[in-house]
C-alpha cells in the first residue's frame, strides 16, 4: 500500500510572508531523541499500548515514528503471533492523540532535523491503513480529546469507547482545508452523511454521550475507571475466541469501508489545499496561539478556538 500513497503526502510549500514570533518544532523541547512516545503492556493475546507524547499526544515525527515501530512488527507477525486485541490509550489527561504536528506542514516554521515532514505523514498513512486492515482488533480507549489526525486515527480503529472527558472533532475547517488521511470518509460511514456534513463544516466537537448516541464511538461510560475496566473486559472476551474467526470477520465487515481511492482522493485534494496562502497563514497563527502547540487554554479549547486563526 505504500506506493499508493507516496504521491499524495503531507507536504509544506509556499513560504507565506506573514512576519512570525521565532517558534521552534519539539525538538527544541528537549524531548529524547528515538522512541519512548509509545509504550506496550503484553498479557496472553491483549497488547495495551499507551500513547505518551506530552504535553498534548501531538502526532508528531516521533509519535509517528514510535507508531510505525509497533504497527510494522505487528503487521510482520500479524498471521503467526497469538496476539487479537490491541487497545489504545492514553498516558496524558485531556488528550487522546492530537492533531498532526504544524510544523510538519507549514512552510514558514518547517521541522528541524532529525524530524521529516513527509516521513510523518506516510507514516500516519500506513498505520491508519494497519488499522483497518490487520487482522486484529484495534480498541481505541478514548477519555481526552482527539481531533484532526488525532480522530483520523480513532474512527479507523475498530472499535471506540469513550469516558468523560472525551471530546472528539474535525478542526481543519478552520485552516481552509479537510480531514486528508480517511478520516472524514470513515466517519461518514459512522454517523452519515449528513452528521458527518454537519460536525465536520462547523469544526464542533461532541462529547462521549453524545458521540455514542450518534455512533462516532461504541459506547460511553461515567468514569475514567469504568471505561478502562470495560474495554478490558472486552478485549478478554473477544481474545477467548479462534484468531481465524476475529480475522474473518473483519475482513468481511471491511466490505463496507471507505475505499482507498476515497482517501486517496481526500489526501489529494489536502495537499493542494496545503500549499495556499490561506492555510498556510492559518496554521502559522495557530503556532503563535497556542504557544508552539502547548497544554494551553487555546489548545484545549480546540476545536471551539478554530475560528482565531482566520482573525
Amino acid at each position: 500500500m505504500r506506493s499508493v500513497y507516496l504521491a499524495c503526502l503531507l507536504t509544506a510549500s509556499l513560504a507565506t510572508s506573514k512576519a512570525l514570533p521565532s517558534l521552534k518544532p519539539h525538538e527544541a523541547r528537549g524531548a529524547p531523541a528515538g522512541y519512548g512516545t509509545l509504550t506496550t503492556v503484553t498479557n496472553g493475546s491483549i497488547i495495551r499500548a499507551t500513547i505518551n507524547n506530552p504535553p498534548v499526544n501531538l502526532w508528531d515525527y516521533k509519535l509517528a515514528a514510535d507508531f510505525s515501530t509497533f504497527i510494522g512488527t505487528l503487521a510482520k507477525t500479524a498471521n503467526t503471533s497469538d496476539v487479537k486485541v490491541v487497545i489504545l490509550s492514553s498516558a496524558i489527561p485531556d488528550f487522546f492523540i492530537d492533531h498532526i504536528d504544524i510544523h510538519a506542514v507549514s512552510a514558514a516554521s518547517p521541522e528541524l532535523p532529525p524530524a521529516n515532514s513527509t516521513l510523518t505523514g506516510v507514516q500516519l498513512l500506513e498505520t491508519e491503513q494497519y488499522l483497518q486492515t490487520l487482522p486484529i482488533i484495534f480498541i481505541a480507549e478514548i477519555d481526552g480529546r482527539t481531533t484532526g489526525a488525532g480522530n483520523e486515527v480513532a474512527v479507523q480503529c475498530d472499535i471506540r469507547y469513550a469516558g468523560p472527558g472525551a471530546k472528539l472533532s474535525q478542526l481543519e475547517v478552520g485552516f481552509g482545508e479537510l480531514p486528508g488521511t480517511g478520516g472524514l470518509q470513515f466517519l461518514v460511514s459512522l454517523i452519515g452523511r449528513a452528521r458527518a456534513l454537519e460536525y465536520i463544516l462547523s469544526a464542533r466537537s461532541v462529547d462521549a454521550i453524545e458521540a455514542a448516541a450518534i455512533g462516532w464511538v461504541n459506547r460511553a461510560f461515567s468514569s475514567e475507571m469504568v471505561l478502562k475496566t470495560e474495554v478490558t473486559a472486552l478485549a478478554e472476551r473477544i481474545a477467548t475466541f479462534p484468531k481465524q474467526g476475529l480475522a474473518a470477520i473483519k475482513s468481511r465487515v471491511n466490505v463496507q469501508k471507505p475505499t482507498e481511492g476515497d482517501i486517496k482522493g481526500d489526501n489529494s485534494l489536502f495537499t493542494e489545499l496545503e500549499k495556499t496562502t490561506v492555510v498556510q497563514q492559518s496554521q502559522d497563527r495557530y503556532l503563535v496561539l497556542s504557544a508552539n502547540e502547548s497544554a494551553n487554554v487555546f489548545e484545549k479549547g480546540i476545536p471551539e478556538d478554530i475560528p482565531e486563526v482566520l482573525i
